[in-house]
């Protein structure tokens, strides 16, 4: 009798091994290894003008080349990190902490007079253009890091309110809702207790793909002088001051342009990571 073979089991992938997970994670931890180096060490003064070393290539002396102004562009990238994820840190601090605190409000008082002004709230600030309502909330404050942040900020409010109430109906109907409510808990400790820690890893995952578009977000308003203003270096305007030298010195504007894209693509994937981590969705298909 021939005996049928016996696949061998499959070994078991763990999510801290996948891809997306480290390579998003080495992006990101490099990112911020070089923001936070920034502040005790930069190969020369981000901000130092030197008009007889303009415009040089790449060299040893200066590892990405010189400005117009003669200013170090690895120095200025090195601090343009700091800026860039300051401004993403506070606005999605912003919109994380305010929108889900939204969002569990409106599913705590769902079908309700709250429930429905909220979630219309959120889709009235959604309807518009996320980049055009940034531009208009800047110029009309005026133009500045803190006003980025807000206006960034602003823009988040309906992804983690609309995110956080629909997570929370969710939790609302699963038994130990109902044993909870047995054991006399209001609807406040409720939601502190049980709805929010079930819906922390869904928040974690979205706040790292809002912290990409954030930082993109930041670096258009800092090329439309909306933003970081000078002297404080910033990735879009460095973009925005190289446009000019695109035919004779392309490294100016691919440097700044290649922070940007390894930072966005970094937090992206350290997103997708996370998220095979955090759903357990994932994992059981998995």
């Amino acid at each position: 009798m021939i005996e049928a073979a016996i696949p061998e089991p499959t070994a078991r992938r763990h999510w801290w091994t996948s891809p997306s997970f480290l390579i998003g994670a080495a992006l990101t931890l490099t990112v911020v290894a070089t923001a936070l180096l920034s502040y005790v060490w930069t190969p020369h003064h981000p901000t130092q003008m030197a008009i007889l070393n303009r415009l040089k290539p790449p060299s040893s002396a200066n590892w990405f080349g010189t400005d117009q102004f003669g200013r170090d562009v690895f120095s200025m990238i090195m601090v343009g990190a700091r800026n860039s994820l300051a401004v993403g840190l506070g606005a999605v601090g912003f919109g994380m902490v305010l929108g889900t605190t939204l969002g569990l409000l409106a599913a705590m008082r769902r079908d309700g007079l709250l429930d429905n002004a909220i979630m219309r709230s959120a889709d009235f600030t959604h309807a518009f253009p996320a980049v055009l309502t940034a531009i208009m909330i800047t110029a009309a404050a005026g133009p500045g890091m803190l006003n980025a942040v807000i206006a960034i900020g602003v823009l988040n409010l309906p992804y983690f309110a609309r995110l956080a109430r629909g997570s929370a109906l969710q939790v609302w109907t699963r038994d130990f809702i109902q044993a909870a409510r047995g054991h006399g808990l209001s609807n406040w400790q409720i939601t502190l207790r049980h709805v929010l820690p079930n819906i922390a890893g869904i928040i974690t995952v979205q706040a790292t793909i809002q912290f990409a578009l954030a930082v993109l977000a930041e670096a258009g308003l800092s090329y439309l002088g909306l933003g970081t203003q000078p002297p404080n270096p910033s990735w879009g305007r460095m973009l925005n001051e190289a446009q000019t030298f695109m035919a004779v010195q392309p490294w100016l504007a691919v440097f700044p342009g290649a922070a940007i894209a390894v930072t966005v693509l970094g937090f992206n994937l350290l997103g997708d990571g996370l998220r095979d981590a955090l759903d357990p969705r994932v994992r059981r298909a998995r």
